[in-house]
């Protein structure tokens, strides 16, 4: 229990780094890659690299922690975007409207990453 202790924001760095690739799988599996799809694949992709990077040097974890916040950023944005597709129901029957928060994951997942690499010690 000690170890997990003294590693626990390298844990938690490499959960991200996995759930992130989930994200990313997910997202290409369900065929999100058209024009501003795109986005969420990228922020995906984005978000395991910096989950690792995190785990680097120092000047790694900054450049982690700048990466992250982008990613927050484009969950943030997908939320907006899924919200809005959700509003014009017009455009999406029942069954293919997009989940309206399921962005928001990136979003959570890349703060959650991000203060892994804020608490980590060396």
């Amino acid at each position: 229990m000690r170890a997990l202790r003294e590693r626990f924001p390298e844990v938690v760095l490499l959960w991200s780094a996995a759930s992130f690739l989930l994200l990313l799988a997910e997202l290409l599996l369900t065929g999100h890659t058209e024009e501003v799809q795109l986005v969420g694949v990228v922020a995906a992709g984005l978000g395991a690299l910096a989950a690792l990077a995190g785990l680097g040097s120092a000047g790694m974890r900054r450049a982690a922690l700048v990466a992250l916040a982008l990613v927050a950023l484009a969950g943030a944005a997908g939320a907006a975007v899924h919200l809005r597709e959700v509003a014009d129901e017009e455009e999406h029957e029942e069954e293919s409207r997009p989940p309206p928060l399921a962005p928001l994951g990136l979003s959570g997942t890349a703060l959650l990453a991000a203060l892994a690499v804020l608490s980590r010690r060396d």
